[in-house]
């Protein structure tokens, strides 16, 4: 009889077969909304200047952009680039879409990041204290800001922001990730910091309640749990438990679900990035899907899920570790 193939092989042929099916889906979905969308492609082209030109030049602009063939035609079309490695023009930039790309992923990647650490940390370390000092001022407070959090619109807290920090106080700037003229990588790394402050902490802040909510409540199961009991009745103190107990059994739950939650994150980052007018990729979706850009929308919509599945995958992995590591234990 042949072998059986081991365990992880199908978990990876698994992983490839899901992440196939998802883009599928993905670019099915991305060119049935482009066709039902009330913006006429070649008026967004124009800038609203359609009238201004007669009609044989729509004709032969039309024909230039593809736009006098159907929908299924122009997603073979662009299939068939894709498979060439081409991901297409942006009409909206003048440049291929791969260089809109390289130019603004980086910067939601870094915002991201930043982001995604700083909720962790922040989101981590309010859990682990609400949940040690359980019923307390503190641990109510924290959850009451949690379920603040977790209504709370991002963009609504964006202009909070805004007009706390930027108008009011004046500390730091209303927009953009840097000053006019200059471009992010020609400031310096305080300059760079000033203008990730507001976008950074408006993701934090927005997507750290979960992390909180969830730390609190495995921290409070692990404080009740038999061999927690059985330390401090020998005598353990509080602090020796929460470092080789508690923090052990909660802060991998609070990296898989943080990992879980990547979607809500990069959701939060296309709404954080229009805000503030941060020329990253989130940013670039909202206005390829104004403008009806076809090429460049569906590339960054590529690409977000790509992000989003590698974010759901790493979940998924750790979660099997982790489960696996207790039932060795």
């Amino acid at each position: 009889m042949p072998q059986l193939m081991p365990t992880h092989s199908y978990a990876i042929l698994s992983a490839g077969f899901r992440l196939v099916l998802l883009l599928i889906l993905v670019v099915l979905l991305a060119y049935l909304l482009l066709s039902w969308t009330p913006i006429d492609p070649l008026n967004a082209y124009l800038g609203g200047n359609v009238f201004g030109i007669s009609e044989p030049q729509k004709a032969l602009l039309a024909q230039q952009l593809s736009l006098d063939q159907g929908v299924g035609q122009r997603l073979l079309h662009w299939l068939s680039g894709l498979a060439r490695g081409d991901l297409g023009f942006s009409t909206l930039y003048q440049q291929p879409v791969s260089s809109v790309i390289a130019t603004h992923l980086p910067l939601s990647l870094l915002l991201i990041g930043l982001s995604w650490v700083g909720s962790l940390v922040l989101g981590y370390l309010l859990g682990l204290l609400a949940g040690i000092y359980q019923n307390s001022w503190l641990d109510k407070a924290v959850q009451r800001f949690s379920w603040l959090m977790v209504c709370m619109p991002s963009f609504w807290l964006a202009m909070l922001f805004i007009s706390l920090f930027s108008i009011a106080l004046q500390l730091t700037p209303v927009c953009c990730a840097a000053p006019i003229g200059m471009t992010f990588s020609e400031q310096s790394v305080l300059r760079m910091l000033h203008h990730l402050l507001l976008p950074v902490a408006t993701l934090t802040v927005v997507s750290m309640a979960p992390i909180v909510l969830h730390t609190r409540e495995k921290v409070i199961d692990v404080l009740q749990s038999d061999y927690v009991q059985y330390s401090l009745a020998h005598g353990d103190s509080l602090l020796k438990v929460v470092r080789f107990h508690v923090i052990r059994n909660s802060l991998l739950p609070a990296i898989v679900l943080q990992f879980a939650t990547f979607a809500e994150l990069f959701g939060g980052s296309l709404i954080a990035e229009t805000v503030f007018s941060f020329p990253g990729l989130g940013a670039s979706i909202v206005k390829a899907g104004l403008a009806s850009d076809t090429d460049l929308l569906m590339g960054c919509t590529l690409i977000s899920a790509l992000m989003v599945f590698s974010g759901n995958l790493i979940a998924t992995v750790l979660s099997r570790y982790f489960i696996q590591e207790a039932g060795d234990a």
